[in-house]
Protein backbone atom coordinates (compact mmCIF):
# COMPACT_ATOMS: atom_id res chain seq x y z
CA UNK A 1 0.00 0.00 0.00
CA UNK A 2 1.38 3.43 -0.81
CA UNK A 3 2.26 6.36 2.10
CA UNK A 4 -0.06 8.98 2.45
CA UNK A 5 2.83 12.22 2.63
CA UNK A 6 1.57 15.12 3.76
CA UNK A 7 2.23 18.43 2.58
CA UNK A 8 3.21 21.39 4.63
CA UNK A 9 0.40 23.83 4.87
CA UNK A 10 1.40 27.39 3.73
CA UNK A 11 1.71 29.64 6.76
CA UNK A 12 -0.63 32.64 6.94
CA UNK A 13 2.27 34.82 6.22
CA UNK A 14 2.92 33.71 2.68
CA UNK A 15 -0.64 33.34 2.19
CA UNK A 16 -1.35 36.64 3.15
CA UNK A 17 1.36 37.93 0.58
CA UNK A 18 -0.04 35.62 -2.04
CA UNK A 19 -3.58 37.30 -1.68
CA UNK A 20 -1.94 40.75 -1.69
CA UNK A 21 -0.28 40.31 -4.32
CA UNK A 22 -3.40 38.61 -6.32
CA UNK A 23 -5.01 42.42 -5.37
CA UNK A 24 -2.53 44.25 -6.91
CA UNK A 25 -2.01 42.67 -10.49
CA UNK A 26 -5.98 43.04 -10.34
CA UNK A 27 -5.96 46.54 -9.58
CA UNK A 28 -3.24 46.89 -12.27
CA UNK A 29 -4.84 45.38 -14.85
CA UNK A 30 -7.74 47.48 -14.64
CA UNK A 31 -5.13 50.46 -14.63
CA UNK A 32 -3.71 49.43 -17.48
CA UNK A 33 -6.70 49.08 -19.66
CA UNK A 34 -7.84 52.77 -18.32
CA UNK A 35 -4.60 53.80 -19.33
CA UNK A 36 -4.39 52.11 -22.70
CA UNK A 37 -7.91 53.78 -23.38
CA UNK A 38 -6.41 57.28 -22.54
CA UNK A 39 -3.61 56.77 -24.82
CA UNK A 40 -6.09 56.23 -27.80
CA UNK A 41 -6.90 59.38 -26.95
CA UNK A 42 -3.74 61.57 -26.12
CA UNK A 43 -0.39 59.60 -27.73
CA UNK A 44 2.72 60.71 -26.27
CA UNK A 45 6.30 58.89 -25.32
CA UNK A 46 6.29 59.63 -21.55
CA UNK A 47 2.79 57.65 -21.51
CA UNK A 48 3.74 55.53 -23.71
CA UNK A 49 6.72 54.57 -21.37
CA UNK A 50 4.75 54.70 -18.49
CA UNK A 51 2.16 51.97 -19.72
CA UNK A 52 5.15 49.76 -20.62
CA UNK A 53 6.43 50.27 -17.27
CA UNK A 54 3.53 49.49 -15.68
CA UNK A 55 2.72 46.50 -18.31
CA UNK A 56 5.85 44.80 -17.20
CA UNK A 57 5.56 45.08 -13.44
CA UNK A 58 2.28 43.54 -13.80
CA UNK A 59 3.48 40.96 -16.19
CA UNK A 60 6.27 39.50 -14.03
CA UNK A 61 4.01 39.77 -10.72
CA UNK A 62 1.59 37.53 -12.50
CA UNK A 63 3.88 35.17 -13.83
CA UNK A 64 5.56 34.58 -10.14
CA UNK A 65 1.87 34.29 -9.01
CA UNK A 66 1.75 31.22 -10.97
CA UNK A 67 5.10 30.38 -9.92
CA UNK A 68 3.97 30.19 -6.20
CA UNK A 69 3.11 26.62 -5.73
CA UNK A 70 6.55 25.40 -6.51
CA UNK A 71 7.87 26.55 -3.47
CA UNK A 72 11.58 27.58 -5.08
CA UNK A 73 13.70 30.15 -3.71
CA UNK A 74 13.77 32.11 -6.78
CA UNK A 75 10.39 33.01 -6.65
CA UNK A 76 10.08 34.29 -3.01
CA UNK A 77 13.30 36.39 -4.24
CA UNK A 78 11.83 37.56 -7.63
CA UNK A 79 8.49 38.66 -5.47
CA UNK A 80 10.85 40.49 -3.26
CA UNK A 81 12.72 42.18 -6.15
CA UNK A 82 9.20 43.24 -8.16
CA UNK A 83 7.22 44.87 -5.16
CA UNK A 84 10.68 46.76 -4.37
CA UNK A 85 10.73 47.92 -7.79
CA UNK A 86 6.91 48.57 -7.95
CA UNK A 87 7.05 50.82 -5.04
CA UNK A 88 9.99 52.58 -5.30
CA UNK A 89 8.90 53.18 -9.30
CA UNK A 90 5.82 54.62 -7.84
CA UNK A 91 7.87 57.08 -5.19
CA UNK A 92 9.65 57.95 -7.59
CA UNK A 93 7.57 59.02 -10.19
CA UNK A 94 5.37 61.14 -7.53
CA UNK A 95 8.59 62.62 -6.53
CA UNK A 96 9.46 63.72 -10.08
CA UNK A 97 5.55 65.04 -10.09
CA UNK A 98 6.64 66.91 -7.00
CA UNK A 99 3.99 65.25 -5.50
CA UNK A 100 5.35 63.39 -2.91
CA UNK A 101 3.57 64.07 0.56
CA UNK A 102 2.46 62.09 3.64
CA UNK A 103 -1.13 60.77 1.14
CA UNK A 104 1.56 59.22 -0.85
CA UNK A 105 3.83 57.80 1.40
CA UNK A 106 0.41 56.09 3.45
CA UNK A 107 -0.98 55.19 -0.15
CA UNK A 108 -1.75 51.56 -1.46
CA UNK A 109 0.66 51.59 -3.95
CA UNK A 110 3.41 51.87 -1.56
CA UNK A 111 1.75 50.14 1.47
CA UNK A 112 0.46 46.87 -0.35
CA UNK A 113 4.24 46.58 -1.61
CA UNK A 114 5.69 46.64 1.80
CA UNK A 115 3.43 44.44 3.46
CA UNK A 116 4.14 41.68 0.77
CA UNK A 117 8.38 42.66 1.45
CA UNK A 118 7.81 42.69 5.03
CA UNK A 119 5.39 39.31 5.31
CA UNK A 120 7.86 37.52 2.52
CA UNK A 121 10.77 38.23 4.59
CA UNK A 122 9.47 36.27 7.89
CA UNK A 123 10.70 33.05 9.29
CA UNK A 124 7.75 31.25 8.23
CA UNK A 125 7.30 32.17 4.49
CA UNK A 126 10.74 31.83 4.43
CA UNK A 127 11.07 28.15 5.78
CA UNK A 128 7.51 27.16 3.70
CA UNK A 129 9.69 28.53 0.84
CA UNK A 130 13.07 26.52 1.50
CA UNK A 131 11.36 23.63 2.19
Amino acid sequence: MTEVIQAEPMPATARSARFMMTLEVAFSLVGLAMMIGTAAAAFSVPFLLLILYVGSITALMGWLLSRWPSRRKFVRWGVIAVEVVAGGGYLAMAALDGDLGWINLLGPNTLLPLAVVVALLMPSAARWFDR
